[in-house]
């Protein structure tokens, strides 16, 4: 019996061939700057928000207290006790009168600044937050854009609360005096902005020395907030000019008193600018941080 053998047949199906491109993108890219100016109330930088409102909400009998009880302190302290030596009136006012409002400014620059320095550095590098929400459809600029709302909101609340305490001792003299709440919570704004600019570069959390030290103390000395800046030398009132803080002082004490002129609204306008530039900054240096 003959053995047939199987001849393998030739294969004549036709070959699929599947091509894809993968773009590596390159490691010397760099995140262009940006000059538009982010929506800082976007659906997503609410979200965030409420998200750090909630957080806040279960510490706050750790969180809430201590920048209104420094504040009221402070009031104490420079008020009735360093104001019982200081003779006559200044600023037409006594001294008691004069620090008050510096008080409320006082409280907004430092709730502001620790809010998106230690606040923000914890969140981003420890905790890795940022990484985690912006893993989800929400931009980066929306959160960092959330973290200065934030901290204007929580600085606006402490403003209000040490003016509560102003109206309980009646030392405030003028209805308009409710109009500093807006001008606190754009405070808290444009000083958050700044913090989080310095946060973008800082390699450790201690390295927040340097700004505390030569950024927020002298805001806080040199901004005409415990005396008046006509008192000081001719020659270094450019030191009081270029503070952040010295346009917001000067829209407070106004308010404060009742002293309502055109002479505010220059320096609305200058708060204003100040708090979209530094907010545009704060955002394309954070961009900078996080994505390289």
């Amino acid at each position: 019996m003959n053995e047939q053998k199987e001849v393998p047949r030739e294969f004549t199906g036709k070959v699929i061939r599947f091509e894809t491109t993968v773009e590596i993108p390159s490691a010397s890219v760099v995140p262009q700057f940006s000059t538009l100016i982010p929506n800082p109330f976007s659906q997503g930088a609410r979200r965030v928000w409420q998200r750090n409102r909630d957080a806040f909400l279960q510490l706050w009998k750790t969180e809430l207290w201590p920048p209104f009880v420094e504040a009221v302190m402070t009031l104490a302290a420079f008020g009735f006790g360093l104001g019982g030596f200081v003779a006559g009136q200044v600023g037409g006012t006594t001294y008691l009168q004069f620090i008050a409002p510096g008080i409320i400014m006082s409280a907004v620059l430092f709730v502001a600044s620790f809010e998106c320095m230690f606040g923000t550095y914890i969140r981003m590098k420890i905790e890795k937050m940022f990484d985690a929400i912006i893993a989800t459809p929400i931009s980066l600029e929306e959160v960092v854009s959330a973290e200065i709302t934030w901290a204007a909101t929580r600085a606006g609340l402490t403003g209000s609360s040490v003016m509560v305490v102003l109206v309980v001792i009646q030392l405030i003299p003028s209805w308009w005096a409710i109009l500093i709440v807006p001008v606190a919570l754009l405070t808290g704004f444009m000083i958050a902005s700044l913090s989080i600019i310095v946060t973008a570069f800082v390699p450790s959390i201690n390295s927040y020395n340097y700004y505390i030290t030569l950024g927020v103390i002298p805001m806080q000395l040199f901004s005409g907030i415990f005396f008046p800046v006509a008192s000081m030398p001719e020659a270094f009132r450019w030191v009081v000019y270029f503070s952040p803080l010295y346009p917001a002082m000067q829209l407070t004490r106004a308010l404060f008193n009742g002293q309502i002129s055109w002479e505010l609204l220059g320096y609305l306008v200058w708060l204003i600018a100040l708090a979209l530039v530094t907010y545009t900054l704060a955002v394309n240096t954070m961009r900078r941080r996080l994505i390289r």
